[in-house]
């Protein structure tokens, strides 16, 4: 069954015994991390396991044993988890490009987003429905960051 967060042009890799994996172009990369970089919603660690989900188990375009190695890289540097794990898939594909290139297509919607948030506050700041509006998001992402917290209980890890 097609999940309706997945781009329409996923395409998932049939499920064999041996989980080989399968070469994909750094434009389908980076179109993929421009898409999670565009929707994904929860925090690092869920982005994290987003990208497990899709590059790794999914699509096999990574490793299991690149995704680990770079998924440990993160955690020991400072800095954005999931931005430099993507960085670091886009590294094994591109070179210094793939990196460059996924950490834009990652970064950018969100550098984006909040530009666009920061203006309008400035604009519209002053206005009665947009303080509510930004206390609505504070609420909607705390209990967005509840339920990932539950299903990774359940779940139990990776």
């Amino acid at each position: 069954m097609r999940e309706f967060f997945l781009p329409p042009d996923t395409e998932i890799a049939p499920v064999t015994g041996a989980r080989e994996f399968v070469p994909v172009p750094l434009a389908k990369l980076c179109g993929y991390f421009l898409w999670l970089g565009t929707t994904g919603f929860g925090g690092p660690i869920a982005l994290a396991g987003y990208m497990q989900r899709d590059l790794v188990e999914r699509r096999r375009w990574v490793s299991r044993e690149d995704y680990l190695e770079g998924l440990a890289l993160a955690q020991l540097a400072p800095g954005p988890l999931a931005a430099q794990l993507a960085i670091y898939l886009g590294y094994l594909r591109g070179g210094t490009l793939g990196a460059s290139l996924v950490g834009l297509a990652f970064v950018g919607p969100s550098f984006l987003m909040v530009l666009a948030i920061a203006a309008a506050y400035v604009r519209y700041g002053g206005l009665p429905w947009m303080q509510p509006a930004f206390y609505g998001i504070g609420a909607g992402r705390r209990g967005h960051h509840r339920t990932v917290g539950v299903e990774a209980g359940t779940h139990g890890p990776a």
